[in-house]
């Protein structure tokens, strides 16, 4: 036995069941998640020792919010920008400044009208795109702005180049949906969800990572639609997977094709393949974009996307049907249930397994969000 271990032999062995490795001990103790419910943060700090969920410092409640919407954290998680609506419903996004342990400050270091606003932040941290959407005579319109983000307060300073108009349309919006693993790459939606019909065009832009500057689009790459069901989407590095079902009609299909123009599918996970392709309407993919995480009607399934054997191979489950999120490094998943749960999993990407950890309880009859972050 090291040394080490045979000094420190309890926190050693708490270690090893947790799947975390004692060298890791200082990045694991930085894993947050934020908590919304009505008008209040709670910042959650989980301990790498137990994978135990424990509120750290002071609750931050806004309180001119009739209730939080989403909540962005900054990569390093400096910075967490939260968007909320006052009681006339007009939005605002505010910059909060963290602590060491993830917690925002009282006070927002800025606040913006927000109303009508789709916020992505560039996995540079450098920047930050807001799609902004407003409705005339004409339909909606929609304007993708550019902003630089101050390094050291996280403020938010808007570029004088507009990266794009669109529509008016009376039916079709824009939006944004993500960018690639490398940055270089930002995607987004032309579409519509109108008398059962649903139409999507995805389509995508080149990232200049020096100035955040986006290029020209590149036409549709990939145009799904299903009449009353469901076409959930996700783009990977080499990879679409597009889980399509038509409401009614036969079991869903998870289609997996090539990242290009047009594509035809390398292959497709139906019910025979993988009872959990056929009975999911909505999944997940990992950070890594390696596996899937399909509900069905006991638990959720795992599966790796084996693109060499055509096929998703079960590597484990998730007790029952939470509504799961994940933390942005790929360790931790979240599991939220209907009953005010928080149950931790350690996530192993080598396998595709997972251990529960601790858990928590919240009581939000208002309902909630969960952000998971990881602070640097």
């Amino acid at each position: 036995m090291p040394r080490r271990c045979a000094i420190l032999q309890g926190l050693c062995l708490v270690l090893t069941l947790a799947g975390l490795a004692p060298n890791t001990f200082a990045q694991a103790a930085r894993h947050v998640f934020y908590l919304a419910t009505g008008n209040t943060i709670t910042t959650y700090a989980v301990s790498p020792a137990n994978l135990v969920p424990t509120q750290v410092g002071t609750p931050l409640t806004i309180s001119s919010a009739s209730f939080i919407g989403p909540i962005t954290p900054a990569p390093n998680d400096h910075f967490i920008y939260v968007q909320w609506p006052d009681a006339n419903g007009n939005f605002s996004l505010s910059v909060y400044d963290t602590d060491a342990s993830g917690v925002p400050q009282s006070t927002p270091v800025q606040t913006l009208p927000a109303s009508g606003w789709q916020f992505l932040i560039h996995p540079s941290d450098q920047y930050a795109y807001v799609m902004q959407t407003t409705s005339g005579q004409q339909g909606y319109s929609e304007t993708l702005y550019l902003y630089d983000v101050d390094q050291t307060t996280g403020a938010l300073t808007q570029n004088p180049n507009i990266q794009g108009t669109y529509g008016p349309d009376f039916y079709y919006t824009e939006s944004l949906v993500s960018f690639n693993k490398a940055g270089t790459r930002l995607f987004d939606d032309w579409s519509v969800s109108f008398d059962h019909e649903n139409n999507y065009n995805y389509s995508a832009r080149s990232v200049n990572t020096s100035t955040g500057q986006l290029g020209p689009d590149v036409g549709t790459i990939f145009a799904p639609s299903n009449f009353d069901g469901v076409d959930e989407t996700y783009f990977t590095q080499n990879l679409i997977l597009d889980l399509h079902n038509d409401g009614g009609g036969p079991p869903s299909v998870l289609n997996v094709y090539p990242l290009q123009k047009n594509p035809q599918p390398l292959f497709s996970c139906t019910q025979s393949m993988l009872n959990a392709c056929g009975a999911a309407f909505h999944y997940w993919i990992s950070v890594d974009q390696k596996y899937v995480f399909l509900p069905e009607s006991s638990d959720t399934v795992i599966g790796q996307i084996d693109v060499a054997s055509k096929q998703i191979v079960q590597t484990d489950s998730i007790p029952a049907n939470p509504t799961l999120y994940f933390s942005p490094e790929d360790r931790l998943i979240y599991g939220v249930t209907g009953q005010g749960v928080v149950q931790v999993y350690q996530f192993n990407p080598a396998n595709g397994t997972v251990v529960p950890g601790g858990s928590t309880t919240f009581n939000s009859p208002e309902g909630y969000e969960l952000f998971p972050a990881v602070r640097q």
